[in-house]
């Protein structure tokens, strides 16, 4: 019994010079914890970005697929553009839709997408490929995303 009591009063020792946390320890956990929100906080900000950039992207795509399928249905119109038309007063049948549909093509960009800093989005035609290159801006530099068509 007597090494019994003994034991228990030497925990109980113990525990008394284990009672407090000190500074130092408070310190280091309040640091680690500190680097590990920054991070987290770093990590949602790249996220953000990269889903805004992923947006402009899905946009871009979804209002050159609608054209792409109008200069489908519309094979005998002149896609060619450099910067958006000007409404044609004469034109008729296919010259008259094609030019509708690429002033609608540019509307969308103008009012989904950042406009580019430097040159406008673009269709070019070598026989019966079409290449269309829409440009925008991410956080300030211009972006450039082609899809070549073969009608």
């Amino acid at each position: 019994m007597n090494t019994h009591n003994r034991q228990i009063t030497f925990i109980h020792s113990d525990k008394q010079r284990q009672a407090g946390v000190s500074l130092v320890e408070v310190m280091v956990a309040f640091m680690i914890l500190s680097i590990g929100l920054l991070g987290l906080a770093m990590l949602q900000a790249k996220s953000l970005r990269m889903n805004t950039d992923a947006y402009l992207r899905s946009q871009a795509t979804l209002i050159t697929n609608e054209l792409i399928e109008s200069m489908r249905i519309n094979r005998n119109g002149n896609y060619v553009a450099t910067g958006q038309p000007s409404p044609c007063g004469g034109c008729t049948g296919a010259i008259k839709a094609a030019n509708e549909d690429l002033i609608r093509w540019y509307q969308a960009q103008a009012s989904l997408l950042p406009p580019p800093l430097v040159k406008p989005s673009e269709i070019k035609q070598t026989g019966t490929e079409y290449e269309i290159v829409m440009r925008w801006r991410e956080r300030d530099r211009d972006v450039e995303q082609s899809w070549k068509v073969t009608l």
